[in-house]
């Protein structure tokens, strides 16, 4: 591993230890397609050695364009098993496991309670609300991204900090305005850069020097302007406790865009 790992030990701001610590961290990256494939490559190319895959769908033909991690051979089967195989396959420090369905909310609390961090790769709104409330009563942190068109936004989450996503957008966007990609179409690269972008955060945080909480990130990859908006700490704001949360209607919250 040392000889693998060189190139990243040689940085006196990880050096072994920091290695380590990649080497023992445990990740939850839910979702398998534009942002999740770069995300799990990196993370696992770095060293991260427990990496579990959240994902429901199958490999369909016009995937292929920007989620690198599969190939024609794959088309039809299930994202998250192919990529964890893919994973386990490639590189001998990794423990990647799958789970093959959507997320909700009694996954959610087994996988991220076990997790030290958790990647949102999906482009699921009620997914996202989930994770971040998961996240804040467990106090975990975790990484967001999304791409619309050439556009990335991204950020790390610090819930038990006061920094939250449900904080920043108390009130869900409509849904009519999030087209996504299926209906927006993208550029390959731009989720490529989006899913690095959020390795690159998560990393960080697990080597104990990413300074970028409390801010959230964008950039518009055709002019490559990018800009960071600081966020100050608010109280959190979704399900008081498990309980509540097990029975809370996120797809309902999601299209109650109209109230504050």
């Amino acid at each position: 591993m040392d000889s693998y790992f060189q190139r990243q030990i040689q940085l006196p701001e990880i050096g072994t230890k920091g290695q380590q610590r990649l080497l023992d961290a445990k990740v939850l990256v839910v979702g398998a397609g534009g942002l999740g494939c770069p995300a799990l490559m990196q993370l696992a190319a770095c060293g991260v050695g427990h990496l579990s895959v959240v994902d429901f769908d199958v490999v369909e033909l016009n995937n292929l364009h920007r989620q690198w991690l599969f190939s024609r051979s794959d088309l039809g089967k299930r994202k998250a098993e192919i990529a964890a195989d893919l994973l386990n396959n490639q590189f001998a420090h990794v423990v990647a496991k799958s789970y093959n369905c959507e997320l909700n909310g009694d996954l959610a609390i087994k996988l991220i309670r076990d997790a030290d961090l958790v990647l949102d790769c999906t482009d699921n709104l009620s997914a996202r609300y989930l994770i971040d409330d998961v996240c804040a009563l467990l106090d975990k942190p975790w990484v967001h991204a999304s791409v619309s068109k050439f556009n990335v936004q991204y950020a790390l989450f610090l819930p038990g900090q006061g920094f939250s996503y449900r904080n920043l957008f108390p009130v869900p966007p409509n849904p009519l305005t999030v087209l996504g990609c299926n209906r927006e179409g993208v550029l390959g690269v731009v989720p490529g850069l989006a899913g690095t972008l959020q390795a690159n955060l998560a990393l960080q945080h697990l080597l104990g020097f990413g300074g970028d909480g409390f801010k959230v990130h964008h950039l518009n990859t055709l002019s490559s302007e990018g800009y960071s908006i600081a966020v100050s700490p608010k109280p959190y704001s979704g399900p008081a406790d498990i309980s509540q949360l097990l029975t809370y209607d996120y797809s309902a919250f999601c299209n109650n865009f109209e109230k504050p």
